[in-house]
């Protein structure tokens, strides 16, 4: 973590702890709160372990217009969330006052903002990470307990099993029918009936298996259990994504512009899903398909899919975390660890026990 950040992190816990000695929530206070406010600038895998966090509050104040302030390339995965009710992408476009302000993930203006925007109740990530430091649970259960405090009876979970099979506020992800639609017209444009999304992209280097591995594993796919390897992308990744299209021939690849539910509706389709630590590990996650996830440098545990029909493959060294720039095994970094026989053998348990 970076300094600035921790000193972010450490302005939020004690803005929180001086709310919370003023105003301490109630369960008679549910009924009467009229506005929430939540903050998550981070990435989409980020997001969707977090997307509960919405549900919860919403159950919990149900009278209450919850506004979600997120990045940009954001917005298409959350927008159409039955529990949020505005999504904005810049402060500036939070006008008025809020009775609860969450900071999920924040910057030093919403910090700010919030010491002036906020009426009653506060809750920040900062003050539980300083709690959970050195036992860092799955970000499922860290996300719920920045607001666990806001809660009381019906909602309270104490595990993240029960926070994933909740009947009312688990995890979920909502495409609209036009994005399902969308889907259904991709997927017959590359003519699938039985395929497999592979992402072999990742915003750090490190955190990339080799392409030529990612290649291999998609012949086996087809050659194995005839199912067409769908090589999924941004334009750019394209380069990534057209290295292994050289070698691996009976692949298709996607270079989508469509939105993030757009493609989650694809994968929901699909036979299984492979891929490094990133946000479309999570989504496939959350669609609750078969998946595997090529961890390198990560936290142990943190990000981790949960779903029962997922596997994780995660050598965790010494120097584990690193900072995922400078690596101290140079000529072999955790992420080249994981051997292609070893995927091969965990996709053939995947796709037997399916």
């Amino acid at each position: 973590m970076a300094l600035s950040e921790k000193w972010l992190y450490a302005a939020n816990m004690v803005a929180t702890k001086i709310n919370r000695w003023f105003n301490k929530p109630s369960v008679q206070d549910c009924a009467n709160i009229d506005s929430i406010f939540i903050v998550k600038l981070d990435e989409i895998g980020d997001m969707a372990v977090s997307v509960h966090v919405f549900a919860f509050l919403k159950k919990q104040y149900p009278n209450a217009k919850i506004t979600l302030l997120c990045k940009p390339f954001v917005k298409s995965l959350v927008q159409n969330d039955p529990n949020i009710d505005f999504v904005i992408t810049e402060i500036s476009e939070a006008k008025g006052k809020f009775d609860i302000w969450v900071e999920l993930r924040g910057n030093w203006k919403t910090l700010f903002k919030s010491l002036l925007n906020c009426e009653k109740f506060r809750a920040d990530r900062g003050s539980i990470r300083f709690s959970q430091r050195g036992n860092q649970p799955h970000e499922i259960l860290t996300n719920y307990r920045v607001i666990e405090n806001l809660l009381f009876e019906g909602q309270k979970c104490d595990s993240i099993s029960e926070i994933l099979e909740h009947p009312f506020c688990r995890p979920t992800l909502y495409p609209s029918k036009e994005e399902k639609e969308l889907a259904n017209q991709r997927i017959a444009e590359f003519k699938l009936k039985r395929f497999g999304v592979i992402h072999p992209s990742a915003r750090r280097i490190l955190r990339q298996w080799p392409a030529e591995r990612f290649a291999e594993l998609a012949k086996f796919l087809q050659s194995e259990y005839q199912i067409t390897p769908l090589i999924i992308g941004t334009e750019s990744e394209k380069a990534v994504l057209n290295q292994i299209k050289d070698i691996c021939l009976e692949c298709e690849v996607w270079i989508s512009n469509d939105s993030l539910l757009t493609l989650y509706a694809v994968m929901q389709q699909s036979s299984v899903f492979i891929g490094n630590e990133s946000g479309p590990l999570q989504l496939a996650d959350l669609a609750n398909i078969p998946c595997i996830g090529l961890f390198g440098p990560g936290v142990k545990d943190v990000f981790y899919p949960q779903n029962k029909q997922a596997v994780v493959i995660h050598h965790v060294l010494e120097c584990n975390p690193c900072d995922q720039i400078h690596c101290t095994h140079a000529n072999k970094p955790c992420i080249e660890m994981i051997e292609l026989q070893t995927v091969k053998f965990e996709l053939k348990k995947l796709l037997f026990a399916k």
